[in-house]
């Protein structure tokens, strides 16, 4: 008895490691909306939706997102999601993401910008994504030049 609970075991994990293994990244696409909820000078909240495209054949689910946000390297805000969201398979979904900027850090690096009419926006952080109540940890990593024309 022992002995095919072990093989059922086995085969259990065999087929979990083979179905995960090819896994490909979820693939950003683009800053879908941006919207200011609470505009304050030490912080404000914003709600964007960030535009990712799922490239496997199968459909996903994302929870526990948590990230940073840095303009030009500087830590300017944090957020963490603990909703659950479908990615459906070979297609385009959209990421709420509710996040506190530290105004401060902003304001520091708008005068970077101003000098430099670009900035670097980087996002950094953690996710599991899975299926079927079986999560992994994801790494949240996205990376983009935005030129800034203030005139």
């Amino acid at each position: 008895m022992k002995r095919i609970q072990q093989s059922i075991l086995v085969f259990l994990i065999w087929g979990v490691v083979s179905a995960c293994g090819n896994v490909k990244d979820l693939e950003f696409v683009r800053v879908a909306s941006v919207n200011f909820d609470q505009l304050g000078f030490s912080k404000s909240i914003v709600k964007m939706e960030l535009a990712y495209f799922n490239p496997n054949n199968f459909s996903l689910r994302l929870k526990d997102a948590e990230f940073d946000l840095f303009l030009d390297d500087t830590k300017v805000g944090h957020s963490l999601q603990d909703t659950m969201i479908d990615i459906p398979a070979k297609d385009t979904f959209y990421f709420p993401v509710k996040l506190e900027v530290d105004m401060g850090n902003v304001f520091r690096n708008v005068l970077g910008a101003l000098t430099n009419k670009e900035v670097t926006i980087k996002a950094a952080g953690n996710c599991k994504v899975g299926k079927k109540g079986v999560f992994l940890p994801f790494p949240i990593k996205c990376e983009t030049r935005q030129k800034i024309d203030f005139f």
